[in-house]
This record gives structure tokens, C-alpha cells and sequence, in this order.
């Protein structure tokens, strides 16, 4: 009997899926009853090969040898699945296998795994595509009952075929090319080097800035009844004063008598807010929780996968379908009236949604991110997953609510002619904001100020008036919530309207399911790194930044090659043709490798900027891929400083205080053998070898 093989994109949710198709018998490598055979991947299991595997002599980077562009891309299994893809293939090919299923991950990438996969095979089998967005039982019923003909994902698989060699090409030439021309490990990437550019020119924008103070004049008035409030000097748009004496000559004409000239009250209505997409996730679990992107995908992923907690969370859309708002709300609330911590919030009587939540037009592969109907065990949960659930939940219940409704009032205050804006609110109800914790989710406003009953033409008494002295402050560092909000908007960062327009479309810089491993990627190249919840860019970061070609910095860059992605995943945009507009971009980019002059340097480090003097012979310490190393290797000093101690990745800046100051500051974040974190002080020890030196105890 024939039968139909199930292919997943990782072990544990090919176990899920059996448990829901029937009973199954364990083989090495798959599952099997008597309808089906349900195996799995590890993630990707096949990679594009390296430049090497096409001809030996291009394993040693030379600029000579680029641009690298392969005719037809060659594709090489990663190790540690070499034998669960021998499964695959073993399956795939077996004559009781009649079609196959994908049931990899609903998006570009899961179809890029199931796809390779098949073609390393040689398998041309019927291909029916499992479409989740939740993963709980009853979601993978509907699923298999609704299966999509593979044929109808050709499109999203070219694109992701296009994605991957298009970011291999561009990788690869540049990476090399820059590295090669000025003797530095320089690794550039479509969406890493935009995303680094902006972390840059930020922080040159705070340096260059400089304080300019001002002054703001407040004054205090009295109601003849004894109540009192204040003012904030305005006039016009203006509301602030850069000059001190301009200040003092205003104070020093004002009288005691006021009147209040001006009065306007009206009520104020604030809706709940949007649903949330991945990236409106991260930023929330960072702003509140400090979580890294990367932390929140991982918990994301493991609510929806594990715990079958939340939706599908690698999404870009803020909206639901129709269908999931008429015929699924009532579970999810129904499952959420189980749990103390949130029975009390569940609307007696759920609302009709309007199109700010119900949208399906503006639903891509996958719908916001939302509870599901699975009743959850709140005790189960890790003290993270705890905190990224409720985020989700709360605001999945918010927009059961009306809007929050404040009366506002604004009145000017005359006094010898000068005006003083006061301003005020009072909360009529509280609305959606029910479901957060009191202050929790309201913005720092100054109008939340209670003003006292006003009428225009009241007369007031000015009891006190002062100039308060401020200093205009430098643009903030990025945090990633702040940095992934840049990415989702960088069209603001396009000169060129109409990329501009394409950014919006596309959503920014990069997919936002891999904005997290771009970040994590560039910290872990020590381009960028975490002071607390800020990102600040390294001396390696700004020299790549200054060396990299404008094309591959601008974020227009990234807008054009998700627009072309977009088009060949709609069948608009031939994917072979785009890739060729790729490769003349990648010979652009080599060629102005070439063109450049080399970094300038201290004398005797060929080409790399000097660290600091050797310990051992006096050379120039400089900067190599895997360490701080002495210039004078080739004539036998050995001395290094290595890149990562312990698990530690050690900074530019910190090597050069090594060597100039003989020790560091304390570090944090060592791991030892055991995995126990750890802070240390490095000191250069006799022979030059750096040792540890502890604060508080020895280890």
C-alpha cells in the first residue's frame, strides 16, 4: 500500500503532527502507521557550497580571484545531518512512497528546506504544502484537511532560492574583496551593513553634538478661591527661550495680575493598540523586559511550537483574517477565561472588530500574533516565556475593548501681555487600558496635569514666575526595540521617494524573522556591542562602515532587493534574471574594492591601524580575524591577544587598554568550563600571556 511521506522541519514538531494523524510506529529517522510516514529535517540540511568546492584554489581569499559567480550553484550537506538526509533521500525515493508532504515552516525559508531537500533526491513526487499558523491540535486537523498543491509556493520557493544565492554572492565578493584590499577581516552583507551603518552614524551624531542651552519660563496663578496651577511661557509656536538675558527682561515685566483669556476643553478618545507582529513583539519584551530580539523570537517560537500557546509568531502582519475573527475569537477567549490571571478581563460580550484588527487583505503569510484556544498552564512556563505570553495575551484582549476617553483642557493665562499655556486631563474611562497594569501602558504626557475648573475672563493672581534653564540633548543610542523600530522604518533613511514608498511596502531592512540574528550577528563579529540595553558600535564597526562602498550601506540598497523578492514570490519578476542583476551589482562592488586605497595605517603593521606596542619584541600590535595579534609574526613573535577568552569576545578598545595600561577594567560576562558566568579583570602576565586577575576572590 502506498503511502504519503510527511516531512517536517524539525523532530519535535513531526512527533506533534503524528500525534494527531493516528498511532505510529518509531523507526530510526521517521515515523510510520499505514497511511504515513512522517520524517523531519534539523533546520536546513543542505547549504550552498563554498567557493573551495568549486575550485580548491579559491580557498585562499585573493582579490585576483574575484568576483566569484557561479554559472549554476552547487549544494553541499551540512554534517550533522548527513544521516537524517540520507533518510530523506532513502524515503523519498522508496516506491511505497506515492506524494509528499511539506510541513516544514509556513514561510520562505521552511519552503527553502523542504525544497532542497527533494531536489537532492532527485524526487519529483506530487507535493501537497501543510500551511500552519497555529500549531495546536485542531489547527493541524484543519490544515491537513485543507492542504495546498505544492505547485502554488513555486513562486515563494524561487524567491527564497533567489534570496539565498543573491546574499551568498554578495557575501562572499564583498567580504573578501575589502578584507583583501586593506588586510582586515571586513564582512559585509545586504541587510548586516545597513543595519551597522545606522548603529554608526548615530553614534557620530551624538559625538558631534553639541549642548546648546535654553531656557523655558513657568509661572504659578491662584483662582481667587485659593486653588492653583501653572503655566508654561509660549508664543506663537515658540516655546522656549535661547537667550538668558531675553528671559530675564520677560520676567521682569510681568505683573501680578492675570486673566484668563483662552479656554478650550474637549473630550479625547485613544484606541487600543494593533495587534502584534514579531517585530512589535521584540520591541515591547526589550523596552519592558530588557529581552534581546533574538531572546524573544526563541521564546516566541517555543510558545507556539512546545507550549502551542501562541500563533505562528515569524510574521509581519498586524491584522487577522474574517475567518479567524468569526470562528475562532470565542475559544481563544473561552480558553483565557481558564487562567486567574486573566479571567477577570474577558469581555462578556465580545465586540465586532472593526478593520483596524480585521483585515485580510492586509494579512501576508500569517496573521498577527495571538493567543491560541489551548488553555494555558501559566506554572509550566519559564519566568520569560511568562512575560513574552502576556504580552501577547494582553494585547490580544485590548482590542476587546472601547477607547480610553479623557477630557482635555488647554487654557492661556495672560499676564502683562505674555501668554501661559497650561494644559490637563482627566480620565472619563479607563477602557482598554483596563487590561494593563495601572501606568503600564500610558505614555508620559505633560497634559495629565489636573487643572482646576477654568472659564475665560477669570481673573488670576501670578504668585510666582521663573526661567528654568535646559540643554538640548544629543540623539539617544540605539536599544533594539529602538533599532528594530529603525528597521522596520528605514524608508525615513531614503533619499529616493519612491524606494521610500517600496520600504514601507516591504516592511524595512530585512525579513522581520531575521532581524534578531542580524543583530546577533554583528555583535558577534564585534562590529557592535551591548552596554546594558544600548548598542554601540565598535572601532571595527566604523572602520568597516568607513570603508564599505556607499551602495552597500544604503538602506535603499536592501528596499531594491525586497522589492525584487516581492515580485518574484507575486510571478512578477523572472528569479534567473534577477540573480543576474545581482552578480553586476557584486561586480560593481569588487571593482570598487579595488579602486580604494588602503586603510591608512602606522608604519610596519601591513595595513592594519596599530592596537598598541608588542610586550615581547615592540612591534605594532594589530588587528587579525581570529585575534589582536604582533605584526612580526612572520619573523617568529607568537604573541596575541585572542578575540574571544572564555567565551568572552574581547573589544578593539579593550586589547589597546591592555596593552597600554598592562590590565583592564573588570569584565563582565566570562563563562567557565562549568558554564558559570563570571567577571575578571585580563592582565598581561609574564611572556605576555594574558591571565586573569579577580576582585573579590581568587578561582
Amino acid at each position: 500500500m502506498s503511502k504519503v511521506l510527511v516531512i517536517a522541519e524539525k523532530p519535535s514538531v513531526a512527533v506533534d503532527l503524528a500525534k494527531v494523524l493516528g498511532r505510529f510506529d518509531k523507526k530510526d529517522g521517521y515515523l510510520e502507521n499505514e497511511k504515513f510516514i512522517v520524517s523531519w529535517a534539523f533546520g536546513h540540511l543542505l547549504e550552498l557550497a563554498e567557493p573551495e568546492d568549486y575550485d580548491p584554489i579559491l580557498k585562499k581569499w585573493n582579490i585576483d580571484h574575484l568576483p566569484i559567480l557561479p554559472e549554476s550553484f552547487q549544494m553541499r550537506e551540512i554534517a550533522s545531518g548527513k544521516k537524517q538526509l540520507a533518510t530523506l533521500k532513502r524515503l523519498l525515493r522508496s516506491k511505497d512512497v506515492s506524494g509528499v508532504i511539506n510541513a516544514c515552516d509556513a514561510g520562505r525559508e521552511g519552503e527553502l528546506i523542504h525544497r532542497r531537500i527533494c531536489q537532492a533526491a532527485g524526487s519529483d513526487k506530487p507535493m501537497k504544502r501543510l500551511w500552519l499558523s497555529e500549531a495546536t491540535p485542531a489547527a493541524v486537523r484543519e490544515a491537513f484537511r485543507n492542504l495546498r498543491d505544492g505547485k502554488d509556493l513555486d513562486s515563494l520557493a524561487a524567491a527564497a532560492e533567489a534570496r539565498s544565492q543573491a546574499d551568498w554572492i554578495v557575501g562572499i565578493n564583498a567580504t573578501r574583496a575589502f578584507t583583501c584590499r586593506h588586510y582586515r577581516l571586513l564582512s559585509l552583507g545586504r541587510v548586516q551593513t545597513p543595519t551597522l551603518a545606522l548603529v554608526v552614524n548615530r553614534e557620530r551624531d551624538i559625538r558631534a553634538f553639541k549642548p546648546t542651552p535654553y531656557w523655558e519660563l513657568w509661572a504659578n496663578f491662584q483662582k481667587e478661591a485659593g486653588e492653583t496651577y501653572r503655566g508654561k511661557w509660549v508664543k506663537g509656536k515658540v516655546n522656549r527661550l535661547d537667550n538668558l538675558g531675553e528671559a530675564q527682561a520677560i520676567l521682569s515685566r510681568l505683573g501680578n495680575q492675570g486673566e484668563v483669556v483662552r479656554v478650550e476643553q474637549k473630550e479625547v478618545r485613544e484606541q487600543p493598540p494593533t495587534l502584534l507582529n514579531l517585530n512589535d513583539l521584540q520591541k515591547e519584551a526589550n523596552r519592558k523586559y530588557g529581552l534581546t530580539a533574538q531572546q524573544t523570537l526563541d521564546i516566541a517560537q517555543a510558545l507556539y511550537e512546545k507550549h502551542k500557546l501562541l500563533t505562528y509568531p515569524r510574521t509581519d502582519s498586524r491584522h487577522l483574517t474574517e475567518a479567524i475573527a468569526k470562528d475562532t475569537l470565542s475559544a481563544r477567549l473561552a480558553a483565557l477565561s481558564g487562567s486567574s490571571e486573566y479571567s477577570s478581563l474577558i469581555p462578556k460580550r465580545p465586540p465586532s472588530l472593526s478593520k483596524r484588527y480585521v483585515d485580510g487583505s492586509k494579512v501576508t503569510d500569517h496573521h498577527a500574533i495571538i493567543p491560541t484556544a489551548a488553555r494555558p498552564n501559566l506554572s509550566a512556563l519559564g519566568a520569560n516565556e511568562k512575560l513574552v505570553y502576556d504580552l501577547a495575551v494582553r494585547r490580544f484582549l485590548a482590542i476587546m475593548y472601547p477607547d480610553a476617553r479623557y477630557a482635555v483642557t488647554k487654557a492661556d493665562t495672560q499676564v502683562s501681555g505674555e501668554v501661559f499655556l497650561s494644559s490637563g486631563r482627566v480620565e472619563l474611562d479607563i477602557g482598554w487600558k483596563r487590561v494593563y497594569k495601572p501606568d503600564e501602558d500610558d505614555k508620559k504626557d505633560d497634559d495629565k496635569e489636573i487643572l482646576p475648573s477654568l472659564s475665560q475672563g477669570e481673573k488670576v493672581v501670578k504668585i510666582k514666575a521663573d526661567a528654568i534653564e535646559k540643554t538640548t540633548k544629543p540623539p539617544s543610542r540605539y536599544t533594539e526595540a529602538t533599532l528594530l523600530a529603525a528597521m522596520e522604518n528605514a524608508g525615513r533613511f531614503a533619499e529616493d521617494d519612491d524606494l521610500a514608498d517600496t520600504l514601507k511596502e516591504t516592511g524595512g531592512i530585512g525579513p522581520p524573522a531575521t532581524r534578531a540574528a542580524v543583530i546577533e550577528t554583528l555583535i558577534k563579529r564585534s562590529y557592535m556591542q551591548r552596554e546594558k540595553k544600548l548598542l554601540v558600535p565598535t572601532s571595527d564597526g566604523e572602520a568597516l562602515i568607513d570603508l564599505a562602498p556607499e551602495q552597500m550601506k544604503s538602506v535603499e540598497l536592501t528596499a531594491r532587493w525586497e522589492n525584487g523578492l516581492l515580485e518574484i514570490e507575486h510571478g512578477k519578476q523572472d528569479a534567473l534574471k534577477w540573480v543576474e542583476e545581482i552578480k553586476q551589482f557584486t561586480r560593481d562592488v569588487v571593482t570598487i574594492a579595488r579602486g580604494q586605497e588602503q586603510a591608512k595605517m602606522s608604519g610596519g603593521s601591513g595595513g592594519r591601524e596599530s592596537l598598541g606596542k608588542c610586550p615581547l619584541c615592540g612591534r605594532d600590535v594589530v588587528d587579525y580575524p581570529k585575534s589582536y595579534g604582533c605584526s612580526g609574526y612572520k619573523e617568529g613573535c607568537k604573541f596575541a591577544i585572542w578575540k574571544e577568552i572564555a567565551k568572552k569576545k574581547i573589544t578593539a578598545k579593550q586589547a589597546s587598554d591592555l596593552l597600554a595600561k598592562g590590565k583592564t577594567e573588570e569584565l563582565k560576562g566570562f563563562k567557565s568550563k562549568a558554564g558559570k558566568d563570571f567577571q575578571a579583570i585580563l592582565v598581561l602576565g609574564a611572556g605576555g600571556k594574558v591571565v586573569f586577575e579577580f576582585v573579590n576572590q581568587p578561582r
